[in-house]
């Protein structure tokens, strides 16, 4: 299965035309740039090993290539109270609110060493950031658990900060119909799938997107490698 039924039927239609057994895709947006140094910010097709070729959304830094893993903006449309099987393989419209996939997240983050980036819009349209030296997402049988480096930003820490049941880090991902959390409450039911403790300090993917002390206008996650 591709990254879900909700992407634009003409992005599907890209990969039928331009993807052919033999041609070999960048594995991420910085192989993008790379190869293409006048490469600019959209969309391209990319390949992770041991994935099929995805259409993903690629940020193009100060010649380094970020790819994005997930979009969202307050009152979001998108459905990210979704079960498990749709997070796992990604949902939405990679042009404005979307998931990746677990899976290929997984894939991702296993062939090299990247870290996590995530940028906020938030309601005095400042753009702020929390940022994560090093990012990995387990494979499904361990329940696509994340593991997240050192942090700074513009914004507080509300994913590794030690605090009494709001720890993100090293945490299973849930989802409505697969709850891992620790909390008494469904986190993911009501607040859509993500990695809860109880339910916690930050959910991203959320209609209404929460990362205790601002308020989020628009959110996007993305991964770069370290080196």
């Amino acid at each position: 299965m591709e990254q879900g039924n909700f992407f634009c039927i003409y992005l599907l239609l890209l990969l039928i035309v331009v993807g052919t057994e033999s041609m070999q895709y960048p594995r991420d947006c910085t192989e993008v740039i790379s190869q293409n140094r006048s490469a600019l910010t959209g969309l391209y097709a990319i390949q992770p090993k041991g994935s099929p070729p995805l259409v993903v959304n690629c940020i193009m830094k100060n010649k380094s290539g970020w790819t994005v893993i997930q979009r969202n903006r307050r009152a979001s449309r998108t459905p990210w109270t979704a079960g498990w099987f749709m997070y796992k393989y990604g949902f939405g419209d990679v042009l404005t609110d979307h998931w990746l996939g677990n899976e290929y997240i997984h894939l991702m983050t296993k062939q090299k060493a990247y870290k996590l980036r995530i940028e906020f819009i938030d309601n005095r349209k400042r753009t702020l950031y929390a940022e994560y030296d090093s990012f990995l997402i387990e494979p499904e049988r361990f329940r696509y658990l994340i593991r997240l480096g050192p942090f700074r930003g513009t914004v507080a820490d509300r994913m590794t900060l030690v605090q009494r049941n709001q720890l993100i880090d090293n945490q299973s991902f849930s989802t409505q119909d697969r709850d891992y959390d620790n909390s008494k409450l469904n986190c993911a039911y009501w607040h859509g799938g993500w990695w809860y403790d109880a339910c916690g300090l930050s959910r991203l993917n959320d209609r209404y997107p929460f990362w205790n002390g601002i308020t989020i206008q628009n959110v996007m996650m993305m991964i770069l490698p370290k080196c």
